[in-house]
């Protein structure tokens, strides 16, 4: 019994001593940037923007995945980069097009609240219509503008009248 006492108000003692050791350890870890010569504290946060040294799209690697642009008279309307986004921050609609078998890419919008930038879509992208911008500032304080629209807009029923009449008049229909 006495023994088992002993035991714990020295387990609790130890206990102490290493935490006033590991306080003690860090407070001279810190102190000598605290009151030392100011090339010890130099400083790291830059303010932005910085006309010297902040980043333009030239200064960025070649490799930059910025913000995605897609050139809509390339894109096929084929889905892949929607079927492969970890984030479903891609919404495509197509409509049938003036020939048959091409669609027609009425709505096509990115979401770049959702976007993590990781590549897939424009990796996946056959006619290489989607790719990724250096472009990287986007930042608002309202959402809707993040959402960004690519499409072609909706057929209306006279220009699918007029590519039914050029598909008769060509023999295709």
């Amino acid at each position: 019994m006495i023994r088992s006492i002993f035991s714990t108000i020295f387990e609790y003692f130890r206990e102490f001593v290493f935490g006033l050791r590991s306080a003690i350890r860090a407070a001279f870890g810190s102190l000598p940037y605290l009151f030392s010569a100011t090339e010890l504290r130099k400083e790291i946060t830059e303010q932005y923007p910085d006309p010297v040294s902040s980043k333009t799209e030239d200064d960025l690697p070649a490799r930059t995945r910025g913000l995605l642009m897609n050139e809509i008279e390339r894109c096929t309307g084929c889905g892949d980069c929607v079927k492969v986004c970890p984030v479903t921050c891609i919404h495509l609609e197509t409509e049938p097009g003036p020939d048959i078998g091409k669609r027609w890419v009425s709505l096509f919008d990115i979401d770049f609240g959702k976007c993590i930038f990781c590549g897939i879509c424009s990796s996946v992208c056959i006619p290489r219509s989607l790719t990724h911008t250096k472009a990287f500032e986007a930042s608002n304080l309202d959402r809707s503008p993040l959402v960004v629209s690519f499409g072609r807009g909706r057929v209306s029923e006279e220009l699918k009248e007029k590519w039914r009449r050029l598909r008769q008049s060509e023999g295709t229909l």
